[in-house]
């Protein structure tokens, strides 16, 4: 049986409203140092100008809490939004910008908010929400240039409202509150090391956990500077590194796939000290062929949405990294059990260097999800993740697949339901089953099974992509549709999904072998 205090790693103690009290000090200690940096712009902010921001975007916002949907695109607006939020009481629903109106009507009904924040005006309407206040970006923007006060506020504790994927692929609210994030912050600072002098790069959205948490909290912990850009741009990326003195980056996968299809570029500075790797797992030879070609270490880690990001990591150079390895826990305790049979059964842990369900406990991980107090993935303070992984006899995590349903595409979670919703309410499509198919650069893209109720054609698959592309983001459009008779069920008539993923990777499999025998 595993013992589990031997993966309980870096239990640092997290005061409370450790994140205003953290801007506080630095806007003191260091008023004029920088704390973030626009990539694209060059626009930066200092520690004491975020504090004046805060307290002013603060008063804006209103008495506490109140439901804040936070559209903006990805830099200083939206960051002080992320920490006005956290440290005054309000309740923070991030969103993609630039998102189909079917996926803002649907954010709109499940959560009510009191206040949009768009860059654009019209972009708000796609909300139906017409109670709600609208906040544009230059409207933050304005705020954060007058403001002036660094007298103390009192800090609430905040919340941010996430939609994570489960299991099913369906749905499920994830509530983090300040001081969740703020443990998890830490960890990621002690993890790596920061310092006043670290300079972060974040290229990934504001949307999903990591970059908030990982990078810009992380980095005011530490005082350091984080810089922020709107997206992943290959063409830009060594040039931000070279123009801010990056010492260290979060990235995804998918952008290391991406680098890998440069050149090397004739400089690299020497403060250059890792790249950070998340949301997915990273193919080995990926990793060496970065390693090796940009002389950059490569630090693996595992998180979820469930507990603020970062659960697990590998350390640092000189310490020892396996390639392969998510690294070990950092932050909480983590257990591998037997994967349940059915939603009733006990955990029950493997032996020793066994594959099993990866499970998690400690103060950053929620105790349930929202609007779904009885989910099952919640056992006597335990969180199954879905996960399958084993730890090996140095205590690194090895992830080997997942349980669950959900499409990885990218980093990004995407739930099937979701898919399958649009692609029903079509008047042709009878039965749709969303599935990934395996992918080299994205890990994963969207594939539909449907079955319609005509004849099938090119031409109604081409409808059907143009009809999905006008109702969701990009990620989420099925790269390609396959008619079937019918969909594959178990007796009680509910869909075998687990056998269109293997068809796909059946087919990936052979293409794989097909292009490495030509």
């Amino acid at each position: 049986m595993l013992k589990l205090s031997e993966y309980t790693h870096n239990q640092a103690q997290v005061e409370s409203h450790y994140l205003y009290k953290s801007l506080c000090k630095w806007a003191a200690k260091q008023p004029h140092a920088t704390f973030i940096v626009e990539a694209e712009t060059e626009r930066k902010l200092s520690y004491a100008q975020a504090l004046a921001a805060v307290h002013e975007l603060r008063k804006a916002f209103g008495p506490a809490p109140r439901r804040l949907l936070l559209a903006l695109p990805s830099g200083i607006a939206n960051a002080l939004v992320w920490l006005s939020a956290l440290t005054g009481g309000h309740q923070l629903i991030p969103f993609p910008a630039g998102a189909r109106n079917e996926e803002k009507a649907r954010i709109a009904h499940r959560y009510t908010p009191e206040l949009l924040l768009t860059e654009q005006p019209e972009e708000a309407e796609g909300f139906g929400l017409a109670q709600a206040r609208v906040m544009t970006l230059a409207a933050c923007e304005a705020l954060i240039k007058q403001a002036a006060s660094l007298e103390a506020m009192e800090p609430l504790p905040g919340q941010v409202w996430l939609t994570t994927s489960g299991t099913t692929g369906e749905p499920k609210g994830v509530v983090l509150n300040e001081q969740q994030i703020s443990w998890t912050a830490e960890q990621v600072r002690l993890s790596h090391q920061l310092t006043p002098q670290d300079h972060g790069l974040t290229v990934l959205p504001f949307f999903h956990v990591n970059a908030p948490v990982v990078s810009l909290c992380s980095s005011l912990l530490a005082g350091s500077t984080v810089v922020i850009a709107r997206r992943f741009s290959r063409s830009h990326f060594w040039s931000w590194i070279k123009r801010y003195q990056v010492t260290w980056a979060s990235i995804v996968p998918t952008i290391v796939a991406m680098l890998l299809e440069t050149e090397k570029p004739a400089f690299l500075p020497g403060k250059l000290r890792f790249m950070r790797t998340g949301a997915a797992a990273l193919p080995i030879p990926d990793l060496l062929t970065f390693e090796v070609r940009f002389g950059i270490p490569v630090i693996e880690t595992y998180g979820l949405s469930e507990a603020a990001s970062q659960v697990v990591a590998n350390p640092l150079p000189p310490s020892k990294r396996k390639p392969g390895s998510a690294g070990r826990p950092v932050g909480i305790s983590l257990r591998i059990c037997q994967p349940r049979t059915d939603e009733t059964a006990d955990l029950c842990d493997v032996r020793a260097g066994e594959t099993g369900e990866i499970c998690i406990a400690g103060p950053s991980l929620i105790r349930a999800y929202q609007h779904n107090a009885s989910a099952t993935a919640f056992q006597d303070g335990w969180f199954r993740t879905g996960d399958l992984g084993y730890v090996d006899k140095d205590g690194y995590l090895f992830i080997k697949g997942r349980l669950r349903e959900v499409i990885i595409r990218g980093g990004e979670n995407i739930a099937p339901r979701e898919i399958e919703e649009v692609l029903l309410s079509h008047p042709l499509v009878r039965e749709a089953a969303a599935v990934g198919r395996p992918d080299p650069i994205y890990g994963e893209q969207v594939v539909a099974y449907v079955v319609v109720k005509t004849r099938w054609s090119t031409q109604l698959a081409q409808e059907l992509h143009q009809y999905a592309a006008q109702r969701l983001s990009q990620p989420k459009v099925p790269v390609d549709f396959i008619a079937l008779d019918t969909l594959p069920k178990n007796p009680t008539g509910k869909l075998e999904r687990r056998l269109l993923r293997a068809r796909e990777q059946a087919r990936f499999t052979a293409q794989d072998v097909a292009s490495h025998t030509a």
